[in-house]
Formats: C-alpha cells, structure tokens, sequence
C-alpha cells in the first residue's frame, strides 16, 4: 500500500510474530480501534475520508494487486481515530484472480461508467455473464443493473452513495435476470460482488459523498492489459460451490438479494 500515495500511512495488516506460528497457528500483533460503523457518527469530513479510502483499496485490491479480501464484513476493519488509521483484520476469504479475467472485468466496469451499451455487452460475453443468445429483455436488464452499479465510477460530481437509492435500482432487474439467464455468473462473481457490494453498503452506512470517479480512472488509466507471467492462473481459495454456498449465506451486506 505504501505505493499509493492515497493509501500510504492510513491503512494497516497487523504484522505477523514468525516466532509464535507453527503449521496449524498464526500468531499476529493486536490491532486497535473502533469497529468502522463506528465512523458513522462522526464528521462528514472524517465519513468522506474513510468511505474513500476503503473504495479506492476495493480498486486497489481488484485491478492493480488482484488479491482481495472478498469477505465484506464490516468487522474486519477496525478505526483508530485518534491515528486516522484504518486496521484490517482476518484474511481468510482472501483470493486471487487470474489477469485475463481482471482485464475484462475493467473493461465492463468501464464501460458501464461511461454507460457504453456496445461495449458492456461484449465484455459481458467474453467474461461470461452472457451468452449471447439472451433476448432483447434480459439483455436491456443486465445493461440497467450495469449501468448502475457504474453510476459512482462515472459521475463527474461528488457521489452521495446514501440517497442514490443504487441498491434498490440494482434489484428492480433481478426478476427479470434471474427469470431469463441462460447461464451462470462466471465463478469470481460470486466473492467479487460480496467485496464491491460491500464497499457501496459501507459508503451508504457512513453516509459518504465522495469522489469515485477520479480514483476509478486513476486505476483504469494506469492499467496495462495483456498477458503477464502467472505460476497458476486461477483462484487460491475454496472452489466455487463453496464460494456459491458462502455468497447465499451469513447476512452479509449485499446491493443484490
């Protein structure tokens, strides 16, 4: 993180002591703080502050390091007031996503930040959310929740993700898609919309009016698409039926039902 200037020196991983872990424990420093809802009762500078934060790592963490900590339980951040410090704790839901999905993804993102039509339905079929012999109806569904899901990515004007309504607009297009899909999600869906639904749900909690766009088009425009050198393509945690089973589950804070 030290190399993002907006995140240096506000973030934190608690260390780990190599001298009290074996094989079967890990043993890491205590971190301090209050739990991050805790945020919501404090200055609108200070909610805008941390919701920004925590979006850009969301960024960060997806497009430019492609190592995320999917599980977007608010109890895995902690804040130090006091340091304007956010701590992040419990990294077992952490996974990595192969370039070449990472690359479209952005696309698609991208696209439904500039509410391009053409553009967010072929990413949408190279990546797998379509197939391509979907109806006029579905198709029109898919590219709505899009749309809005890229709405803070494109807004020229500070976004105020608590009377947005966007989860509320995401869902008005869930019967239709769940009624016409002819295919699954691809399978880094599942964890990926828990981590970006998470965000968002944490941006309406703290009441924030940030700025999105500026961070999403610093990570867009420093991108470089295109093969690069991998051990393994593919995910380092569970497989997705778990990741499916996990995703309907433990009342995490989705934009989606």
């Amino acid at each position: 993180m030290a190399s993002v200037p907006e995140l240096a020196g506000k973030l934190r991983t608690p260390g780990v002591i190599t001298e009290l872990c074996s094989a079967r424990v890990l043993t890491t420093e205590l971190m301090y703080g209050q739990p991050i809802e805790a945020v919501a009762q404090m200055s609108i500078g200070r909610r805008n502050a941390v919701a920004s934060r925590l979006l850009n790592l969301t960024l960060r963490e997806l497009f430019q390091w492609r190592f995320v900590q999917t599980d977007p339980n608010w109890g895995n951040y902690l804040y130090d007031a006091k340091l304007d410090m956010v701590s992040m704790i419990d990294f077992g839901a952490a996974r990595e996503y192969k370039k070449s999905f990472v690359d479209e993804y952005l696309r698609m993102v991208d696209a439904c930040a500039r509410r391009d039509r053409e553009a967010c339905v072929d990413a949408s079929i190279k990546l797998g959310f379509l197939s391509g012999n979907e109806d006029l109806e579905m198709i029109n569904a898919h590219v709505s929740a899009g749309f809005v899901l890229g709405e803070p990515f494109g807004s020229k004007a500070p976004y105020d993700f608590q009377n947005s309504g966007i989860s509320a607009r995401v869902r008005e297009h869930v019967p239709t898609m769940m009624r016409l899909r002819l295919q699954p999600p691809p399978d880094e869906v599942y964890s990926l919309h828990r981590k970006l639904s998470g965000a968002y749900m944490l941006c309406i909690r703290l009441g924030a009016t940030i700025d999105c766009r500026e961070a999403f088009e610093a990570v867009r425009d420093g991108h470089v698409y295109g093969p690069v050198a991998e051990a393994a393509e593919g995910a380092t945690t569970a497989d997705s039926s778990r990741e499916r089973a996990s995703a309907a589950g433990h009342g995490e804070p989705t934009l989606v039902a």
